[in-house]
Order: structure tokens, then C-alpha cells, then sequence
């Protein structure tokens, strides 16, 4: 879990007949919680969140967004 609960938390599960899967556990802008599938590599939330966007986690952690 990230420190940043915007980032989400990135969790592995073992799903039977398939094996070891990652997923990032967020929270959308309308209050829903989605698991995204991640890469099996993805070490942290900050770096899962940030292959989301195609960013790196260091990038990501940098931006500011207002809307």
C-alpha cells in the first residue's frame, strides 16, 4: 500500500488453475474500487499506478493535477 491512498494498493493473488496474479486495488474519482491486472514483475503501488499511465513511478509521484 502506497502512502498516498490515491496511488492504491497492489496485491497478489493466487487464482486456482492460473496461478500467482497482481492486481492494483484503486479508488476512482466517482468512489468505486477497481483491481487492475499488473504486470507480474510490478513491485510497488507507485510503480503499478504509474504503468497505468505509461509514467514512471518517480514522474508520477511528481505530478499535480487539478480539475
Amino acid at each position: 500500500t502506497d502512502e498516498d491512498p490515491l496511488v492504491g494498493q497492489l496485491v497478489e493473488v493466487d487464482i486456482p488453475q492460473i496461478g500467482k496474479a497482481k492486481f492494483l486495488r484503486v479508488l476512482c474519482g466517482t468512489g468505486r474500487r477497481f483491481a487492475i491486472p499488473m504486470p507480474p514483475q510490478t513491485k510497488t503501488a507507485l510503480e503499478a499506478n504509474a504503468w497505468s499511465f505509461g509514467l514512471d513511478g518517480d514522474v508520477l509521484r511528481k505530478l499535480e493535477v487539478r480539475t
